[in-house]
C-alpha cells in the first residue's frame, strides 16, 4: 500500500515553519540566486571555481539528532572546520509523518545554511526494491521499516525534496543511502549497475522536472561498488556519484580504489560515509594507523575525493563524539584534525588519474 502523501503547499509551510525556528535565516529564496554548482569532468565547481567538499554526516534529526539544538552546525562550521553537512532521512519516519519530518528538516538544513555550509540531503534507505529490505536490530528503537526500500515513496520523497529546497543552490541531493541487491554478494562487480541506474534515472527525473539541484546517485554493495560506471555514466551534467568506505570493504585503505574502477577521474566523486573505531564490529573496526592515516591520504586526499565522515554524534557507529556531545572519540579527533587541515585548501593538487 502506498502512502497518503502529503501535497506541495504541506510540505513547504512545514519548511517554512522549520526555518522560521531560527532567529534570523533568511529565507529560501535568498539562496536561489547564483553563485552554484557546476560539473566540468571530475571537478566541482562553485561559482565557476574548483572546490573540494570536506564535512560530516550528522544523521537524522528525528532519530540520532533527537532534541538536539540545531546550534551544532555552528560548532560543526567554525570548530570542526567544515565545509559540507549531511543530512539524512529514515524512509520510515517520512511515511509515518511526513510533515513532521519536512518540519524538522527544514529547521535543519536552514541552520546549516545559515552558517555557510553546503548541506547534502540523503534519503537513507537500505536495500532495493522488490530484492532486498534491511531491518534495523529492534534494540535501536527504529521502526522496522525505517530503511523501506519502497520506490514510490522514495519518489514522492524526491517531488518534495525538490520543490522544497531544489532552488537552493548549496542543497545536494543524494538519491539512495545504501543499494542492496544481493546482501551475499561481498565483492565488487558491478553487474547491478544496470539495474540501478534504471532506478536513478526514474528518480532523476523526479528531481529534473523541478530542480536542476546537483544529484549523487551511488552503486551496489552498500554503495561501494561503482565498478562499471565509468564506462556506462547517467548522461546528466549535474549528476556525480557518492560512495561508501570502511575497513571490512577491503584488506586495506589502498586495496578501495578498485571499486571505483577510474570514475574519480571522470566525474566528482563523495565519499559520503567513511570511518572507523578501535571497538566497533568487524566491518567498522579500525584504528588511525591501520585504516584512517592511509584512507585519507591514499584515497581521500590522492585521488581529490569529497567527503562526509559518519557520524557526527554519540549514538551511531563509528561515533565522532563520546555521550557528552562535546568530547571528540579517537575517530572525532582524527576527523577534526583532517577537516582543519583540508579547510587550508580548496581542492586537492595531486589528483591521480
Amino acid at each position: 500500500m502506498n502512502p497518503a502523501r502529503p501535497g506541495p503547499d504541506l510540505t513547504r509551510r512545514a519548511f517554512v515553519a522549520g526555518a522560521a525556528a531560527i532567529a534570523g535565516t533568511p529565507a529560501l529564496s535568498t539562496f536561489a540566486a547564483t553563485p552554484r554548482f557546476d560539473i566540468a569532468g571530475a571537478e566541482l565547481r562553485w561559482a565557476g571555481r574548483p572546490v573540494r567538499l570536506t564535512g560530516v554526516a550528522v544523521g537524522d534529526p528525528i532519530y540520532i539528532r533527537k532534541g538536539r539544538s540545531t546550534s551544532d552546525y555552528a560548532t560543526i562550521a567554525r570548530d570542526w572546520h567544515a565545509r559540507v553537512v549531511r543530512i539524512s532521512i529514515h524512509p520510515g519516519h517520512w511515511r509515518a509523518d511526513p510533515s513532521g519530518a519536512m518540519e524538522r528538516l527544514g529547521a535543519e538544513i536552514a541552520a546549516a545554511r545559515a552558517v555557510d555550509l553546503f548541506v547534502i540531503v540523503d534519503w537513507h534507505a537500505i536495500g532495493f526494491p522488490g530484492r532486498f529490505a534491511e531491518h534495523p536490530n529492534p534494540a535501536w528503537g527504529l521502526p522496522l521499516d525505517a530503511y523501506d526500500s519502497d520506490l514510490a515513496l522514495a519518489d514522492a520523497f524526491w517531488a518534495e525534496m525538490s520543490v522544497s529546497f531544489g532552488r537552493d543552490a548549496g542543497v545536494i541531493f543524494e538519491l539512495w543511502n545504501e543499494p542492496v541487491v544481493d546482501p551475499k554478494l561481498w565483492t565488487s562487480t558491478g553487474e547491478h549497475w544496470p539495474l540501478l541506474k534504471a532506478t536513478w534515472l526514474r528518480l532523476l527525473a523526479t528531481v529534473r522536472r523541478r530542480s536542476d539541484a546537483i544529484v549523487l546517485v551511488t552503486g551496489g554493495r552498500w554503495a561501494h561498488d561503482l565498478k562499471g560506471v565509468a564506462r556506462d555514466p547517467i548522461e546528466d551534467d549535474r549528476v556525480a556519484y557518492s560512495w561508501h568506505c570502511y575497513p571490512g570493504e577491503a584488506a586495506s585503505a589502498g586495496e578501495l580504489v578498485p571499486s571505483l574502477d577510474g570514475l574519480s577521474c571522470l566525474k566528482p566523486v563523495v565519499v559520503t560515509e567513511w570511518g572507523f573505531c578501535r571497538d566497533c564490529v568487524r566491518d567498522l573496526r579500525g584504528a588511525p594507523e591501520s585504516f584512517g592515516i592511509p584512507f585519507a591520504r591514499d584515497v581521500l586526499d590522492r585521488l581529490g575525493l569529497h567527503s562526509t565522515a559518519w557520524c557526527w554524534s554519540p549514538g551511531a557507529s563509528p561515533a565522532m563524539l563520546e555521550s557528552d556531545w562535546r568530547t571528540p572519540t579517537v575517530f572525532g579527533s582524527f576527523v577534526r584534525r583532517y577537516l582543519g587541515s583540508a579547510a587550508l585548501s580548496a581542492r586537492s593538487d595531486s589528483r591521480d588519474c
